[in-house]
């Protein structure tokens, strides 16, 4: 506003605000018509962000095998590809959108989750390398998550 006072920042949950939004009926410009915008976003962000390796270090390495650039999830300006969708719905489908969301579901609903989906982000001569860094990665996750208590 016109006072110019600092307000300093505050974490807010992406996919929390966002379900909450959308579930009312807030008048005028309802926020649901925001919030439908940004439906999905906290899903393709974290996609983007686990093929990048930013997300698990022990994925960190992924990013040399695949044959796209991740950040082509979350670009606006085009249509998403195919792989992306998948990519994307999988993790949208099983609402995991952060690394402990995706331990959890790993270690309790299905440690195969995701690696389909990963595989047509992968180039055909790293397919096994590829495999072996996600089995690895998804086996010390299990685990982390197994003893967190």
């Amino acid at each position: 506003g016109g006072h110019g006072w600092e307000i300093p920042p505050c974490y807010v949950d992406m996919y929390e605000t966002i379900h909450k939004d959308s579930g009312s009926g807030g008048g005028g410009k309802s926020s649901s018509a925001t919030a439908s915008g940004m439906q999905g976003d906290s899903f393709r962000w974290f996609a983007r962000y686990l093929l990048e390796g930013r997300v698990l270090s022990e994925l960190s390495g992924l990013a040399d095998m695949l044959n796209d650039e991740p950040s082509i999830i979350t670009r606006r300006n085009q249509p998403m590809t195919k792989k992306s969708m998948l990519f994307v719905s999988a993790l949208s489908d099983a609402g995991v959108d952060s690394a402990a969301a995706l331990r959890k579901h790993w270690a309790e609903v299905n440690d195969k989750f995701l690696f389909r989906a990963l595989k047509p982000w992968v180039k055909k001569g790293r397919a096994e390398d590829a495999k072996r860094l996600w089995m690895v990665s998804v086996a010390s996750n299990v685990e982390a998550w197994k003893n967190r208590g």
